[in-house]
């Protein structure tokens, strides 16, 4: 059962959100480079021109990053008070753990270690999203209430990245393998077994594994529809949904350490996919889990008295086709007991409507 948050936590969590995202911002892009704005396909994006290392005093080559789209609030935000932001560790280690010590979901310290590594390599600055139960734990502080603890255990994590969007943006993270073996050094690529010479994500010695996903837009000449990434120069599989998942995510923060900063996808788009992916699963196994986070989120934006929420997501989805109003109605067909009659029936009544 969900319970709401204190007021307080409610904006401590978001004041650790703004901090950890201001924080990974200043350690992307230090003071002493300069940020400019450049047109792309008609569209206008900040980058960062920065400078290699080089050694002694010798001034190094010029780098160009991408920082994100000219229209994002936050980033103009956090260009404005560029050579001001100093984002204070103690202080956000302090709320991370306030925030755990209040029944918060926090990541094992293996994940949150895997997620940290990823994060400093590059691949939310490149508008990747943290997907599936990875996601899962960092909604309690965005919709205030205390999820499950037990819905977001793991043995691999994933991240979803727009097709189009990796292709367009022209610039590239850290190697990724490289990052993930500061965490364990028998992180390596694997492939899957139909598209043999792509890798599609990491595995380590006892079977963790990161993967990567992507939307059908892609390069389906690569075997069994799997997609090259350029930014995060990794294969990833595409998948039926995934765009509408990852369609407009939102800032958070995993409750590991002093709290990383994280893009998930919009909470209430991630209840409608859950439910939608769990009457399409092959993998009989996970659909009870799919349901169960679902049904979580779904009685936690209830006692919030956020249903528009749901309601927007609901109708984005339904007016998508009648392939994806069945596969709503089927999810909702599946909700455990435990999620009272009354939401039910509004959740039946707001599908029904669409």
């Amino acid at each position: 059962m969900v319970r709401i948050l204190s007021r307080l936590d409610q904006l401590a969590f978001a004041d650790l959100v703004e901090k950890a995202h201001d924080a990974a911002f200043e350690a992307e892009f230090p003071a002493n480079g300069a940020v400019l704005k450049q047109m792309r396909r008609g569209r206008a994006y900040w980058y960062y021109r920065g400078y290699e290392r080089a050694p002694e005093a010798a001034r190094g080559a010029q780098t160009l990053k991408y920082v994100g789209p000219a229209a994002d609030p936050d980033i103009e935000r956090r260009i404005a008070a560029f050579a001001s932001i100093h984002a204070d560790y103690r202080t956000r280690r302090e709320l991370a753990a306030r925030l755990r010590r209040a029944g918060l979901p926090a990541p094992l310290p293996f994940d949150g270690a895997v997620l940290a590594a990823l994060a400093a390599a590059g691949v939310f600055r490149l508008r990747a999203v943290l997907v599936g139960s990875g996601a899962y734990p960092t909604y309690s502080g965005l919709i205030g209430v205390r999820l499950p603890d037990a819905l977001h255990a793991t043995e691999d994590m994933d991240f979803a990245q727009d097709y189009g969007i990796s292709v367009a943006l022209d610039d590239r993270t850290a190697p990724l393998d490289t990052a993930l073996q500061t965490v364990d050094p028998t992180f390596a690529p694997f492939e899957k077994w139909s598209a043999p010479g792509l890798s599609i994500g990491f595995r380590n010695a006892r079977g963790f594994k990161v993967e990567f996903l992507t939307t059908h837009r892609g390069d389906r000449t690569l075997g069994d529809g799997a997609s090259l990434l350029p930014s995060l120069a990794v294969g990833a599989q595409p998948l039926e949904f995934l765009d509408y998942l990852i369609r407009d995510p939102v800032p958070s923060v995993a409750l590991h350490e002093a709290g990383v900063a994280v893009v998930v996808p919009a909470p209430a788009r991630y209840a409608v996919h859950k439910l939608i992916v769990s009457s399409r699963r092959s993998n009989l196994a996970k659909a009870p889990k799919d349901i169960d986070q679902a049904a979580a989120l779904i009685e936690a934006f209830l006692v919030a008295g956020r249903r528009a929420d749901l309601s927007d997501a609901f109708e984005e989805a339904a007016a998508r086709g009648p392939s994806w109003s069945s596969a709503v109605r089927a999810g909702l067909a599946r909700l455990p007991d435990r999620l009272s009659p009354a939401a039910k029936q509004i959740l039946q009544g707001i599908a029904h409507d669409q």
